[in-house]
C-alpha cells in the first residue's frame, strides 16, 4: 500500500471496524499494534477496555465538538493517529507539563526564571513549511512562553507518530528523535549554525508557482459568508489595523489594507474550529492582481497548561515568538480585536507546502533531515531573549540540563505516542458508535 493510500485506506477502515482490537488490526497505518502493553482487566459501559491513566488524559470526547460544519476536519482526525495529535495540543501541553511537574518543583526560583524560553507551543512534523520567504516551523497560534521541554516533547512524539504511519523500521523511530536533539543541543553550542537544506525542500519548492490569477482564485474559494454585522466590524477594524500597519511600514498607505473581499477561513487542524478570517486587500494599486491576503486568527486561550507563563489571549504572545523563533517572520504581523475577543494577523505568501507525514517522504533518512533543521531552529529561537552574555548562560544551562537527564525526551516520548494512539483508538470507536 503506498503512503498516499494509507489515510484514505484508514478511513474506510475505522468507519467499517466494529471494535479497537479489529480497528488495530486492518489499519496499516499506526505501527503500534505490537508496541501494546498490558492494560487491566476494567471495562467501560460498552466492554470497551479503560483508558490506561496517560491515555485517558490525551482523551477528547468527540461528543463536545460540532464537526457537522467542517467534516474533512474529522475525517483527518480519524484518518490516523498524526492528525488526532494536532487537535488535542492543548492536553497533550497539560500532560507533558505533569510528567515534568518533579523537575520542575526541585528547580529553584532562579532557574525556573531561567526556563521561560521562547516556545513554539504546537511543534510538529507537519508546522514544518517551504514557502515564499524561506523554510522551516511555522503556525505560532499557541506560542508562549515557558521550559523547553514542550516543544522538544511536542516534536518528538510527532516524529514517532511520522515514523510509524509510514510503516518505517522500528530502529528508525528512536533515531529520528536523537537527530532532532542533536540539532537541538548544536545550536545551543553555536548559535550561528546553518543546518543544511532538507532534500524535500527542492522537490516541494519545485511546484511552486507565480500564477497569480490561479492562486487569488483560490483564496476566493476559501471564503465562507460572514454575517453583516460581523463584516462591518472586521471592515473597522481593518481600518485601525492599517494605521499601526502605516506607521511600521511607511513604504505602504492606509488604501493598501483596504479590504476587497473576506470571508470565514476555516482551514487547519488543530485550529480548524477557531474563528479565522481571510481578507483580500488591495495592495499597492487598484490593479486586482496585485491584491495582497491576510489572514486574521483568533487567539487561542491556553489556560490549563500551568507550565507555562502567558496563559490568555494575549496577542503579543503570539507576535513575539513568531519573531523570535522563525526563520523568516510573515509580513503585516499585528493584532485587532473584535467582540469576540483578540486576533493576531499575519500576510499570506503565493506559496506555501506543509510537511505531509502521508505523502512527503520516500525514507526515514529524509524525515530525519528535515527533524535535524527543526532541532536547530528551536536551539537557535529559545533562548533568543537574553541580552548577551546573559544568553550564553542560558543556553550552557539548557545544555547541562540535557547531560544531566540522558534519553528522558527519548523514553518519555516513546511512552507519550503509544498513550496518543490508545486515545485515538477511543476516539475513533466513540465517533463509529454515534
Amino acid at each position: 500500500m503506498t503512503r498516499m493510500a494509507t489515510a484514505r485506506h484508514l478511513v474506510r477502515c475505522m468507519a467499517g471496524c466494529l471494535g479497537l482490537a479489529v480497528a488495530a488490526a486492518c489499519a496499516p497505518g499506526d505501527g503500534s499494534a505490537d508496541r501494546e502493553t498490558e492494560r487491566g482487566s476494567d471495562r467501560d459501559k460498552r466492554g470497551e477496555r479503560a483508558l490506561s491513566a496517560g491515555a485517558a488524559s490525551l482523551y477528547v470526547d468527540p461528543a463536545e465538538f460540532d464537526f457537522s460544519g467542517n467534516p474533512d476536519l474529522l475525517d483527518r482526525l480519524l484518518a490516523d493517529p498524526h492528525g488526532y495529535f494536532r487537535f488535542i495540543n492543548i492536553p497533550f501541553s497539560r500532560r507533558v507539563c505533569d510528567l515534568f511537574a518533579d523537575q520542575m518543583a526541585a528547580l529553584s526560583s532562579e532557574q525556573v526564571r531561567s526556563y521561560q524560553l521562547n516556545l513554539h507551543g504546537d511543534a510538529h512534523v507537519e508546522q514544518y513549511a517551504i514557502t515564499d520567504l524561506g523554510r522551516g516551523l511555522t503556525d505560532f497560534d499557541d506560542s508562549s512562553q515557558g521550559p523547553p521541554f514542550l516543544d522538544l516533547m511536542r516534536f518528538a512524539v510527532s516524529l514517532r507518530l511520522a515514523s510509524r504511519v509510514n510503516s518505517w523500521d522500528e530502529l528508525a523511530e528512536p533515531e529520528l528523535v536523537r537527530t532532532f536533539l542533536r540539532g537541538y543541543a548544536s545550536a545551543l553550542e553555536n548559535p550561528a549554525i546553518e543546518a543544511p537544506e532538507p532534500a524535500v525542500i527542492e522537490r516541494l519548492r519545485s511546484s511552486f508557482s507565480q500564477d497569480t490569477t490561479t492562486y487569488l482564485a483560490w483564496v476566493d474559494s476559501l471564503m465562507e459568508p460572514v454575517p453583516p454585522e460581523v463584516e462591518s466590524e472586521l471592515r473597522q477594524a481593518m481600518r485601525s489595523f492599517a494605521e499601526v500597519m502605516v506607521e511600521e511600514h511607511p513604504e505602504v498607505d492606509r488604501d493598501y489594507f483596504a479590504p476587497v473581499r473576506l470571508g470565514y477561513l476555516t482551514l487547519g487542524v488543530g485550529s480548524a474550529l477557531a474563528t479565522k478570517f481571510i481578507v483580500r486587500v488591495e495592495g499597492p494599486s487598484p490593479d486586482p492582481m496585485d491584491d495582497d491576503v491576510i489572514e486574521i486568527k483568533r487567539v487561542r486561550d491556553l489556560a490549563g497548561i500551568d507550565c507555562i507563563r502567558t496563559q490568555d489571549d494575549d496577542p503579543l504572545r503570539v507576535l513575539l515568538s513568531q519573531a523570535r523563533i522563525s526563520y523568516e517572520p510573515f509580513k503585516w504581523l499585528g493584532y485587532i480585536r473584535l467582540d469576540e475577543g483578540n486576533f493576531w494577523t499575519h500576510g499570506w505568501v503565493h506559496n506555501y507546502e506543509e510537511i505531509d507525514i502521508d505523502r512527503t517522504f520516500r525514507s526515514p533518512e529524509e524525515l530525519a533531515e528535515v527533524a535535524y533543521d527543526a532541532g536547530v531552529q528551536l536551539g537557535i529561537g529559545h533562548p533568543k531573549l537574553a541580552a548577551t552574555p546573559f544568553d550564553q548562560i542560558l543556553r550552557r544551562q539548557l545544555l547541562e540540563h540535557l547531560d544531566a537527564h540522558p534519553g528522558e525526551i527519548e523514553r518519555l516520548s516513546a511512552e507519550l505516542a503509544d498513550q496518543m494512539i490508545e486515545a485515538w483508538r477511543r476516539f475513533a470507536s466513540e465517533v463509529r458508535s454515534r
